[in-house]
């Protein structure tokens, strides 16, 4: 049997070829005879891509990466693909399914001018992949993609071929794994390091040699010295890899099965039996060695506790901005965006309840950290976070984390309970007493911070405060604890460098739009920063808008703006003016107050890398010149600043380049005219219209997934209207009109009666003696849908 998965030979079948053809010949994947795989290409695609880590690393990776390549030649892009589909080789469908590895192959390959197809019989071999690589390889793709680019052209240089790849040679294997264990000059001046493509180095020795290394990416020397296992360890003196190989084997004869190592029985017969503060410190000083600890844990905490710092100042002297300060600090990656909006609700509605419990938390006497807990635990009403995921006692000990940070990051780091429960169990560590409070919570785990510095400097690694310890723990300790003896690197909680991607899949089956769409108008906001959905009333032009900026928010509402433009909204509700107000001497003034969309940009501001959008309802209601003015030219120079009308002499203002804008525009409004060419030309236009892709049989899909077959007579009558109304390209019924919960043919008459047909009056107006042709009951005849 040995260490090749048995349902996996379509994979290996796959990986042979790309062996074969990329690196003992120079040859292509996908188009045999062509010289894809040549030390030309690597070395072109290695200045295009590998040497630009700057510019690729991060969030939105394949957006990026068609940006580095911009110009490249075709057998450029040609590579790439063919590098991405070696890259998924070894990935499990429950990490990545066939479908989206398939997409993301053919989305490089369509960026070169030469259309290249996956051959058919290697679609085969991105199902069923062969292991999870953990969190850190789907967050990090560019990291193992580059690899493997690096990879071969190392191969390439070194002159390698058969001697590393002879199965039958029992030398070949371990040679083969040294010379990618040596891959780590060029990795560091590419951007990376030894640890970031960990799971990669592993997979391409697994796919080369699949009868010699195990198919997994946990270190083997825990298993080689399992006391459990060694009576099948027949030669102690040999190296971990080998002692492995003759475990598997004893197993197999004695279970009579292929088995992982991961399977539950068999896990249980190697994990134990060892300190497990080894592993753990082990792990912390693999991400210290990194170089990464300070960029992407320390210094955003860091700034994060600066801003608290303000606010926590802004509170003890009484400003009367302290709650705009306390939502600044509060914003960010550390408390869920739910409970973030919760939260700043709460100060909004309920501020001297608020300005309370954070006195009391930011006491200025000694109080101790368990009493300014539960001194701020108990101003802070349980129903502000009741309906945040896992809100409840973790929840608002989160919080109370957080806002300590205000007092010293560096001895009161943030807390989440999940992080800290799964490193409990990973290394023995006392559990938290049951039922405690937030204040034993956080109490608890500080106490285990500096349980594992004093670990961790006993091992020879010196941990400079808790922060260090927290930021450690928060990187190695996997959301899954069963991850830990995998081997699998945590997927850390989203920070402005890396934040989630969006689910476009799950929008489209919510939306019933194609994903294709969805992926193209994500495109073009990356692209333009501006676009406007154009059409007909009824088309979900607004709620589409909504939908998706929410998505690419990632669910953070406090990330997306709504306003809706009218013909008296003026420059001063959407950018700045002056707004009366009555001073503390009773006597009436004017402020300067920012509007819209001052305020959405100082939030994009704010938070860096997550992406905010401001949606402009009805945009050509308003008189656009007026109510944009100097915006005209920020929206075309988010690179630059201009001083706004009402700004205080010398103060400038920019876009931040994480602020899109979405407008929605019903083209059916006589009022379109007003939208001028110099507005136009600096938004993409993207056409909702009920007749054409995507909104083209929206209705009947929508009546197909909720079980409305019978109804399907209104798709009909709507289509039959829109041709009646063709002449004009503005005039169309939209589907919206009909996409109602519960409905039946009463409610269809009354939408249709109520809704439909006073818009068409309007639309033929003049001619009166048309409207016959739209009654509900001529239609449905006509379409052949009438009654029995």
């Amino acid at each position: 049997m040995g260490s090749r998965r048995p349902d996996a030979t379509k994979v290996y079948q796959a990986a042979d070829l790309w062996i074969d053809r990329a690196l003992r010949r120079d040859d292509s994947l996908f188009t045999p005879g062509a010289a894809i795989w040549s030390p030309d290409t690597l070395a072109d695609a290695r200045t295009r891509f590998l040497d630009k880590p700057d510019e690729w690393k991060g969030a939105d990776f394949f957006g990026k990466l068609e940006v580095v390549l911009a110009g490249s030649p075709p057998e450029v892009y040609q590579l790439i693909g063919e590098a991405v589909y070696a890259t998924y080789l070894i990935v499990s469908k429950s990490a990545v399914g066939q479908a989206m590895k398939l997409q993301r192959v053919n989305q490089v390959l369509g960026w070169s001018s030469e259309r290249v197809e996956i051959p058919h019989n290697l679609r085969a071999g991105l199902d069923p992949g062969i292991m999870n690589p953990g969190g850190f390889f789907r967050a990090n793709f560019g990291i193992h993609l580059a690899f493997v680019v690096e990879f071969a052209e190392r191969w390439k240089e070194e002159g390698l071929g058969d001697e590393l790849l002879d199965r039958d040679d029992p030398e070949s294997p371990r040679n083969f794994a040294r010379f990618a264990r040596g891959m780590n000059v060029r990795e560091k001046a590419a951007g990376y390091t030894n640890f970031s493509p960990y799971a990669q180095r592993l997979a391409l020795r697994h796919l080369a040699h699949p009868d010699f290394f195990e198919p997994h990416i946990w270190a083997e020397h825990q298993i080689a010295n399992a006391p459990k296992l060694q009576r099948f360890a027949t030669q102690h003196s040999i190296d971990a890899d080998r002692k492995v190989q003759q475990i598997r084997a004893g197993l197999e004869s004695e279970t009579g099965r292929w088995f992982s190592f991961d399977d539950d029985d068999i896990r249980a017969l190697w994990v134990g039996d060892y300190d497990p503060w080894d592993d753990f410190v082990r792990r912390a000083q693999e991400f210290v060695d990194t170089g990464e600890l300070e960029s992407t844990e320390i210094d955003y905490k860091v700034e994060i506790s600066r801003k608290l710092g303000i606010a926590k100042d802004a509170v003890h002297s009484g400003a009367d901005d302290w709650a705009e300060h306390a939502k600044r600090g509060l914003n960010g990656v550390l408390i869920h965006p739910i409970a973030q909006a919760r939260l700043r609700n709460w100060m909004d509605e309920s501020p001297d309840e608020a300005l309370r419990a954070l006195n009391a938390i930011w006491a200025s006497d000694d109080s101790s950290v368990a009493e300014r807990v539960r001194a701020f635990s108990e101003r802070f009403p349980q129903s502000v976070i009741a309906g945040s995921p896992r809100g409840g006692c973790g929840t608002r000990a989160t919080v109370a984390s957080v806002l300590l940070m205000g007092l010293d990051a560096y001895e009161y780091p943030p807390f989440r309970i999940r992080a800290f429960d799964n490193a409990y169990n990973i290394t023995g560590y006392d559990q938290r007493p049951p039922n405690s409070d937030e204040a034993a919570l956080y109490e608890h785990a500080l106490s285990f911070l500096d349980r594992f510095i004093q670990e961790a400097a006993e091992r020879g690694l010196e941990l400079r405060h808790r922060l260090d310890a927290q930021s450690i723990t928060w990187r190695i300790v996997p959301n899954d604890v069963t991850a830990w003896t995998r081997g699998e690197e945590n997927e850390p909680p989203p920070s402005p460098e890396e934040p989630k991607e969006p689910d476009l899949d799950a929008l489209a089956a919510d939306l019933l739009l194609p994903v294709e769409f969805l992926r193209e108008v994500d495109g073009l906001l990356k692209e333009k920063k501006q676009i406007i959905f154009q059409g007909p009333p009824g088309t979900g032009k607004t709620y589409a808008a909504r939908a998706l900026a929410r998505c690419l928010a990632l669910g953070d509402e406090d990330a997306v703006t709504l306003v809706q433009f009218h013909p008296s909204y003026a420059y001063e509700d959407f950018v700045q003016g002056f707004r009366p107000v009555l001073r503390d001497d009773g006597q009436a003034g004017f402020v300067i107050r920012d509007g819209a969309l001052v305020r959405a940009a100082e939030r994009a501001r704010e938070n860096p890398g997550a992406r905010h959008f401001l949606i402009i309802d009805e945009i050509n209601r308003g008189n656009l010149a007026k109510v944009f003015g100097e915006l005209y030219f920020l929206l075309e120079y988010r690179d630059e600043a201009v001083e706004l009308q009402y700004s205080e002499s010398g103060g400038k203002f920019a876009l931040p380049e994480n602020l899109h804008i979405i407008g929605t525009m019903n083209t059916a409004d006589r009022s379109i005219a007003l939208v001028d060419l110099a507005l136009r030309r600096r938004f993409y236009f993207v056409e909702f219209h009920p007749d054409k892709y995507p909104i083209a049989g929206l209705l009947r899909r929508w009546l197909e997934k909720n079980n409305l077959g019978n109804m399907a007579w209104v798709a009909d009558v709507m289509d039959s209207a829109n041709g009646k109304l063709s002449d004009d390209p503005h005039a169309a019924i939209g589907p919206s009109y009909f996409m109602r919960e519960n409905l039946d043919e009463a409610r269809v008459k009354r939408a249709w009666e109520r809704g439909v047909l006073p818009y068409i009056e309007e639309r033929l107006f003049g001619e009166s003696e048309r409207l016959a042709e739209f009654a509900l009951d001529r239609l449905r005849q006509e379409a052949g849908r009438g009654d029995a």
